[in-house]
């Protein structure tokens, strides 16, 4: 894939900045890694044992066991805007309940890198061309027992990064792959609490040019936890923690990164958030915050998140409606 422009592969070491940066560059199929949702970047992105609206889909999709009604959610997001005005990130997911069998789910994300130029080996411009990812998912989740949640989600990824016309040796720089997540959720009603775990993006490596050259999926173990210390009609805290460990060659460290998130919750119309992201290998340590606010089943949400050190912070928007 060389010449295949020099901006495309810049932009996919930069995408640290959703997820672990290391991870990222060491990974395929970096749409899979960039979480959805500004509440959940609100609250450090400690949302394992939460999972409770149509972002489930990406968090832990044992969430679907628990799902009430229908809930619908979109999150669209410029990855790198002091970088690249054209590279963003959308996702668009919906969950339902089904009376008696648990809950289902479907989700498509969508990876704009935009447009890159190619060269020759001279470094002569040759052309332009964008490239991009797709990843739709559907998922089933259902209470096997009482207040103790399974879920699986499985998934379809097809990454695009150039046409054959303008690499070096006629081959496109496309790939397809899938993958499977699973997930577990078990509520404690009487701590007011949740434990939370999942296994993501247990699928066959990604070759864009020939299996020789194929780059692992970012699999991935989240653990989290979540406690509600108070709980009225007027008045909600939820406090929330994750661990994450990447299932990639040449790990080390046993936890890769640590998130913790506090919400506030007023009257269920506004929401204050807090939260620190903790990702010394992928150099993304530091606070978060945001807020949300809901009318009729309606919801928006804001968020104001770290990258890796090398870029500026980045403001994060969703919506949801729940019926």
């Amino acid at each position: 894939m060389s010449r295949m422009g020099t901006t495309c592969l810049a932009l996919v070491l930069l995408l640290g900045a959703f997820g672990s940066a290391r991870a990222q560059s060491e990974a395929g199929a970096q749409s899979l890694l960039i979480a959805p949702g500004a509440r959940a970047d609100g609250m450090g992105r400690a949302f394992v044992a939460v999972s409770n609206d149509a972002n489930m889909m990406w968090w832990n999709v044992a969430g679907l066991a628990f799902v009430q009604g229908h809930d619908a959610a979109l999150t669209y997001t410029k990855l790198v805007p002091d970088l690249a005005d054209d590279v963003n990130f959308s996702y668009i997911s919906y969950v339902q309940k089904i009376e008696g069998l648990g809950g289902i789910g479907g989700s498509f994300g969508y990876l704009s890198y935009g447009q890159s130029e190619a060269t020759d080996v001279d470094g002569n411009v040759i052309g332009t061309f964008t490239s991009n990812e797709i990843a739709p998912s559907i998922a089933y989740g259902t209470d096997l027992i009482p207040n103790m949640g399974f879920g699986v989600g499985l998934k379809l990824v097809r990454v695009d990064l150039a046409p054959g016309n303008l690499t070096l040796d006629q081959r496109a720089g496309k790939g397809t792959t899938f993958a499977a997540d699973f997930g577990w959720l078990y509520k404690i009603p009487k701590w007011k609490a949740s434990l939370g775990a999942t296994l993501s993006n247990i699928g066959p490596d990604i070759a864009y040019i020939d299996q020789d050259q194929s780059d692992p999926l970012g699999r991935n173990v989240k653990v989290g936890a979540a406690y509600s210390p108070i709980e009225t009609n007027v008045h909600r805290v939820l406090i929330a923690a994750d661990a994450t460990r990447y299932l990639l060659p040449g790990r080390t460290l046993a936890i890769d990164q640590w998130d913790a998130g506090l919400e506030y919750e007023f009257n269920r119309l506004l929401a204050l958030r807090a939260g620190y992201i903790s990702d010394p290998i992928g150099t993304v340590t530091d606070f978060t915050y945001g807020f949300g606010v809901a009318y009729h089943g309606f919801r928006l949400d804001y968020a104001n998140v770290p990258q890796s050190e090398f870029l500026d912070r980045v403001n994060r928007f969703s919506a949801g409606y729940h019926f």
